[in-house]
């Protein structure tokens, strides 16, 4: 290496620069699905399958709270307000959730989770004074809201079978609590409830003339039970028919001197003894209900919170991902996230996420779109985006315009049953920027074809071993231009392609099936930085050094061994990300080393399913797909510049010290670079080789591992050849 000579200048200095937030986690979840709502003040908490929203009625703004802010569940079933104003939010694994406002504080309550049962879900929460009772999926419990302690549980409730599922509760001077066998009534005078004798059952079909039960409320003096068969109200320890005899009543209110409650599809006022229809939707599925005097009627369902008041409705949801499918993504040159939601009718078209705002492309907003099942998503180099749609072809989409090919303006084949079907498994551009698109159980028996830049369209076909009308799925292209995609059926395994740069002449292609793997279920793929192959499968992964020679390598990414394999992702520094059943491996550029791990547990991540992972090398952010949300979690790997610009530190002034896990920043940096810490006299105090991407960090120590004491230092970062330096300056000061 050259020698350097620093020539150093100090002219000004820069007190603060924003740091980076590495480490921070968001989740992006679809939001629509809510399960329940509960004022608290004037605002409304809503409980959905994609974590908690606060919709503001005065200004009608937003704000989510998810796993991300210290939930530790994002499958949220129940909410209720205390009476401190806390948030208590129930969730599908049994966990509990405490969100005050007035400190911005998150308390967890875990018993029922870590219970042994085997079903934990959280169905309702109904406050009464300083206590709250949880009805669950084993029995009902009390908790004390101040101490958050759970100071009573009822397992066994008169002849219902011992640990019945509770739906919902009430506390008038008797305890009454919904269960999935009919309704029980605390007995008068009755002190030790946890004795089943303690307690009166009304069971379905018999003492209770219904099949399910709802919800209970206190209207006019009456206790009243929403069914499936009307409302009953309680009267001298028995239940009578009160209203809306045969409606089934998913949820009640009462708000003054009317009663509301919701059907399937219907808003009903009860007053007078009249009941009457203000409101109904067949597009959505109506969950629950609440309201007040001044913000009228909210209607939590699977489309939204829908408010109602003054005769008008609007859907309230924030903005996020059209649903929680996050079936494959990628990541465009420019940073833009693009999502595949799914085959078939799980498919709701694809996505677009700009870091800010969700753009849904389906056929009902681009009528064009002749089909939501879009399977499959890749960005290419030159901005467009290709993507696999499962029945109608190939869909590009480039400078907001969409480009289709099918069966009737292209070679790709149709499906064998129904050649009028076109389903794509994946589509991917090579060095010369053709377009190459594998085609699922194809008719034709050539399950590849291409449209190159000449807009000339070829396909091929299999013999070594032979591919007829198999399953492929997944493809990548290595450097050498070789496409790599998988079949799983038939001959099921790893096969490869190479046209030799000529469309024509078959006689010089390469191609083959791989044999040796740990198994032929293979489920993902990725090319490194490198050019090594890395191939997931159902119990591993393998690796293939030279893809110009195939020959299976299996001693790297031991630490993934009888792991299902169900994604993997390349970043910057040419670590691995894997996805896989059970979380997410991040490995070493050799792929021998466990650098992290992330699962439901330690981290944010919604669930350990993972479907899909995708990095954005521009801004260091690996985007993480679950059916219960995406995660985004924010990395130093990011792609080095080309050449230096300016040299950003921060945060500047520096703090070190023993205790102090903040460490300097250095960004800007080109591949490779490494860094001198020079002091104001020119003295080397440290050198850094850096990771190899855009950032850096120094820990403000000395060769010798001393923290350096208060002045102004001086950061050099230069190439390997020395031929491209850059220079700033840090002030450290020392507590």
């Amino acid at each position: 290496m050259r020698t350097i000579r620093i020539y150093l200048i100090i002219i000004s200095f820069t007190c603060s620069i924003s740091a980076q937030t590495i480490g921070t986690w968001k989740i992006y979840s679809d939001m629509k699905n809510v399960s329940a709502s509960a004022f608290s003040s004037t605002n409304i908490w809503a409980a959905t399958s994609g974590g908690a929203f606060e919709f503001n009625t005065s200004d009608s703004t937003y704000s989510v709270m998810t796993k991300a802010d210290g939930f530790n569940s994002q499958a949220l079933t129940s909410v209720a307000v205390d009476n401190q104003n806390k948030i208590w939010f129930g969730s599908q694994e049994g966990y509990l959730n405490i969100f005050d406002p007035s400190d911005n504080s998150i308390s967890r309550i875990i018993d029922i989770f870590n219970s042994d049962k085997n079903q934990k879900q959280i169905h309702n929460l109904f406050v009464k004074g300083d206590t709250i009772f949880v009805s669950v999926d084993f029995g009902l419990l009390l908790i004390n809201t101040k101490t958050l302690s759970i100071y009573d549980s009822f397992l066994k409730l008169g002849n219902f079978p011992a640990e019945s599922k509770i739906l919902s509760s009430y506390k008038s001077n008797l305890i009454f609590a919904c269960t999935e066998s009919g309704v029980a009534v605390q007995k008068v005078g009755a002190q030790n409830l946890s004795a089943p004798e303690s307690w009166d059952t009304y069971q379905f079909g018999l003492s209770l003339p219904a099949q399910s039960v709802s919800r209970l409320v206190q209207f006019n003096g009456q206790i009243l039970l929403g069914t499936s068969n009307g409302i009953y109200s309680f009267v001298n320890r028995t239940w009578q028919q009160y209203a809306l005899q045969g409606s089934t009543i998913n949820d009640m209110i009462v708000i003054g001197n009317t009663l509301y409650l919701i059907s399937s599809s219907q808003l009903i006022q009860y007053v007078n003894g009249q009941s009457s229809v203000v409101y109904q939707n067949n597009g959505v599925s109506f969950n629950s209900i609440t309201g007040s005097t001044s913000q009228g009627i909210f209607i939590s369902t699977n489309s939204g919170l829908i408010q109602f008041n003054n005769n008008k409705s609007k859907i309230r949801y924030p903005n996020g991902p059209q649903i929680n499918s996050f079936v494959n993504l990628s990541v465009d040159p420019i940073g833009n996230l693009w999502v595949a939601t799914g085959k078939d009718n799980g498919g709701s078209g694809f996505l677009k996420f700009d870091g800010n705002q969700w753009t849904v492309f389906n056929n009902a907003n681009y009528p064009q779109i002749l089909s939501n099942a879009y399977y499959n998503v890749y960005a290419g180099p030159d901005t467009a985006v290709y993507l696999s749609n499962w029945g109608k072809g190939v869909t590009v989409f480039k400078n907001n315009n969409f480009e289709f090919y099918s069966r009737n303006n292209s070679s790709i084949s149709g499906f064998v049953r129904d050649t009028n079907f076109v389903p794509i498994s994946d589509v991917k551009t090579d060095s010369k920027g053709n377009m190459w698109v594998l085609v699922d159980e194809a008719a034709t028996r050539k399950p590849l074809s291409v449209y190159t830049k000449q807009k000339q369209w070829y396909s091929f076909s299999f013999s070594s071993p032979f591919i007829g009308s198999d399953a492929t799925d997944k493809m990548v292209i290595d450097q050498n231009d070789t496409k790599w995609f998988v079949t799983s059926s038939g001959s099921m395994g790893l096969y490869y392609f190479n046209e030799n740069k000529t469309f024509t002449n078959l006689s010089d292609d390469t191609q083959g099936y791989i044999d040796g793997l740990l198994s032929n279920l293979v489920s993902s793929l990725a090319v490194d930085r490198k050019g090594y192959l890395w191939i997931g499968t159902n119990v591993g992964v393998n690796v293939i050094t030279d893809p110009s020679k195939p020959k299976v390598t299996s001693n790297l990414g031991l630490a993934l061994r009888n792991q299902t394999v169900t994604c993997i992702a390349v970043d910057p520094l040419d670590n691995k990300w894997f996805g896989t059943k059970q979380g997410v491996f991040v490995l070493s550029s050799d792929g021998i080393q466990v650098m992290n791990q992330y699962n439901s547990k330690n981290s944010p991540l919604p669930n350990d399913d993972i479907k899909s992972i995708t990095f954005d090398a521009k801004n260091g952010i690996v985007y993480i797909g679950t059916d219960n949300g995406l995660a985004a979690l924010q990395t130093s790997s990011i792609q080095p510049l080309p050449s230096f610009d300016q040299l950003l530190v921060y945060p500047n002034p520096f703090i070190p010290g023993d205790n102090n896990a903040i460490s300097l920043t250095i960004d800007g940096l080109i591949r490779n670079s490494s860094i001198k810490i020079l002091n104001i006299s020119g003295n080397l105090i440290r050198e850094i080789k850096t990771p190899g991407g855009k950032i850096a960090f120094w820990d403000g120590k000395d060769l010798n591992g001393n923290t350096v004491p208060t002045g102004i230092y001086i950061i050099v970062a230069y190439d390997e050849e020395a031929n491209n330096v850059k220079t700033s300056k840090v002030a450290v000061i020392r507590n």
